[in-house]
């Protein structure tokens, strides 16, 4: 009877082993897939807000004609709109011409000589498109814009573009 008194210990120790690494395992993937989880909702919004930023680029130059005319210098433009991302106002995105850190819109166009471009002054164009002969006209200028979320996150764009006649 002893013989039979051992042998029964014996399975109750290795089934004991057996469940302390399968609940190791266990948690091993639970832990990984908690940090997976934390790594994709990091990446989604490091993207929304790159995104942000692009869009607030876009919808710069898309509004050139407006504030390039008339009293309003393209070098003054100072954007502040806030995106209608978010169901709750408070939690949309806001994009502006500004540098990381600022929290309030200001003026980041500057100008930049033609000369400071390799090919800036041989560039062809449409003769009709000009006022001046041979000449591509306009000007370079340096902008940049920046999307801030309510989280804290943010993003910068810095682009060059050329406007005018």
């Amino acid at each position: 009877m002893t013989h039979f008194a051992s042998r029964r210990g014996s399975a109750l120790a290795i089934t004991l082993i057996a469940l302390t690494v399968l609940l190791l395992l266990v948690v091993g993937a639970i832990t990984f897939t908690g940090r997976n989880q934390s790594a994709a909702v990091a990446k989604t919004r490091s993207d929304r807000v790159e995104a942000c930023a692009e869009t607030a680029r876009r919808y710069l130059l898309s509004r050139l004609k407006v504030f390039g005319t008339g009293a309003v210098p393209v070098t003054s433009i100072s954007l502040e709109q806030v995106l209608q991302d978010d169901q709750v106002i408070a939690d949309s995105s806001v994009m502006r011409t500004a540098h990381l850190g600022d929290t309030a819109s200001a003026p980041t166009a500057a100008v930049l000589a033609s000369s400071s471009f390799s090919s800036g002054k041989d560039q062809v164009s449409d003769a009709a498109n000009t006022l001046r002969e041979g000449t591509a006209g306009g000007s370079y200028y340096r902008v940049v814009v920046m999307c801030d979320e309510p989280g804290g996150r943010q993003a910068e764009t810095e682009f060059v573009f050329r406007f005018g006649i």
